[in-house]
């Protein structure tokens, strides 16, 4: 049901943003074809931050014990590769892009009882996503938003008396929207913001302590970063 309500809420956000888009180009005023050509070939880099959400417990009974991992504050820097190609029709830019971030967002914690010598660790080190893009041009500028298929490499780990470990890495989704600006015809600059999720739900039931039901879930992920592009259009 979660799962569904996440895409439901990510589907209807898309379109919204698509009709802003679309909105956007309709209002466009009537006159020679936007001075920045934006279709072709495009690489580059980006660098940013970002926050990501974990849940679930380990050793949910046990008050004193228990490493609930919705205490986790995942954050950190990002930084990354990207690459893509856009068609242009008059003021109206669709792409389609890959991206391959990586990542420092983790956090760990300790049980409630210090006794209990128990500590959680959230750990995501990758993000991978293809995206379709859909823009509007106003001249050096690019207005778009985005949305596809996303990938992590991510990590919950138990250490103490008990240790072990559960992994992440099931296909999820992402939609954002950002900007970019033409600083010649060759150099793009670029902001964005990427919301990721992800609901993807691990067992930890086989680690020594847990009990049954026990679960670690990767829930979402926010980035906000920028870039750069070089076109070979």
């Amino acid at each position: 049901m979660k799962k569904a309500l996440l895409a439901s809420t990510a589907a209807i956000a898309m379109l919204l943003a698509v009709e802003t888009v679309a909105h956007a180009a309709d209002i466009v005023p009537e006159q020679p074809a936007a001075m920045t050509d934006w279709s072709g070939f495009y690489i580059g880099g980006h660098v940013g931050y970002g926050w990501a959400n974990m849940s679930g417990c380990y050793d949910c009974d046990d008050s004193s014990s228990v490493l609930e991992a919705e205490e986790l504050d995942l954050e950190g820097v990002v930084g990354g590769l990207h690459a893509g190609y856009n068609w242009q029709m008059d003021h109206v830019v669709f792409g389609l892009e890959a991206d391959v971030t990586f990542t420092d967002l983790k956090d760990s914690e300790q049980a409630p009882d210090p006794d209990e010598d128990e500590e959680q660790t959230g750990d995501i080190d990758l993000l991978a996503s293809v995206r379709a893009r859909l823009g509007v041009a106003f001249d050096d500028a690019l207005l778009y938003v985005t949305g596809g298929i996303a990938i992590p490499e991510a990590k919950w780990e138990e250490t103490g008396e008990d240790s072990g470990d559960v992994k992440f890495g099931e296909i999820g989704g992402v939609v954002g929207g950002g900007m970019e600006y033409a600083l010649t015809e060759t150099i793009r600059l670029r902001a964005e913001g990427l919301y990721y999720f992800f609901d993807e739900k691990e067992s930890v039931e086989d680690l020594d302590g847990a009990g049954t039901g026990d679960a670690i879930e990767l829930d979402d992920v926010i980035v906000v970063r920028g870039g750069v592009s070089f076109y070979f259009n």
